[in-house]
């Protein structure tokens, strides 16, 4: 679970500098820089969120 946290935050990072570098260039770079790590991010926390089942 702690793995799944640190890449949710590394993929988060990774978003927000692909948004900076999207209005650095002023629109000509493609939004898949900051789109393709929020995926990865929104699936890590989501996967970090589930609770284990006891059996």
């Amino acid at each position: 679970m702690k793995a799944t946290k640190i890449l949710a935050v590394v993929f988060g990072i990774l978003t927000i500098c692909g948004g900076i570098y999207i209005f650095i260039t002023g629109g000509q770079a493609n939004a898949g820089y900051a789109v393709l790590p929020m995926v990865f991010c929104l699936t890590f926390s989501s996967l970090a969120r589930k609770k284990p089942k006891d059996n």
